[in-house]
């Protein structure tokens, strides 16, 4: 008998919500917004703005022996060049090993960071707002504004998608997303061997 965890369930509720080929259940947008010394400083050095997204997940006690160092279990994950005005992304979760969800216990998590692209200079220079929570909240508030200023502006990043701007964040996944995952039944993917 296959088992269907929590994670399976809200990919597969989340897919059911994704319409274009580019889309998928680990899919969201961002927004890179930059400062205007930020945006200064990148246009005349012609540097580049990397987004990396991490995707992660709590191990189950089965598959604890496959927990990274911080005691996580990796997905995987992708990176994005944007050109020096930043802009628009669209994160896919096409990096994501999506066997692993089987280890990992609870809905699958995402890290995002945004910083230069060390095209022109040696070290980053941007200080840039982050991810780090729940896909399935990312996915409910995009797209996800991530603002970045030169690290000299002193200017602390905020974590997003923010609760106090968006309260929904702060309530479970919506009852349309839990019936979806109920529903479901059993996954769709390939057998792969578990934990």
């Amino acid at each position: 008998m296959k088992r269907t965890t929590l994670a399976h369930c809200v990919i597969a509720a989340l897919a059911g919500h994704a319409a274009a080929a580019d889309t998928g259940p680990l899919s969201f947008d961002v927004n890179i917004t930059l400062s205007p010394k930020a945006a200064t400083e990148l246009q005349k050095s012609k540097e580049g703005i990397t987004v990396s997204a991490r995707y992660y997940g709590d191990p189950t006690s089965a598959a604890a022996r496959h927990a990274n160092e911080v005691g996580q279990i990796d997905l995987g994950g992708e990176e994005l060049r944007l050109p020096a005005q930043g802009g628009a992304a669209r994160l896919t979760g096409r990096g994501a090993e999506t066997y692993r969800l089987d280890w990992i216990q609870g809905p699958p998590k995402v890290n995002v960071n945004a910083f230069s692209s060390r095209l022109s200079h040696a070290d980053n220079i941007l200080s840039c707002d982050f991810i780090d929570g729940d896909v399935a909240q990312v996915v409910m508030a995009q797209p996800v504004e991530l603002h970045c200023a030169l690290i000299t502006e002193r200017r602390d990043p905020v974590l997003q998608p923010r609760s106090d701007v968006n309260p929904s964040l702060d309530t479970d996944l919506p009852r349309a997303v839990i019936q979806a995952a109920a529903d479901l039944g059993t996954s769709k993917r390939q057998q792969v061997p578990t934990a």
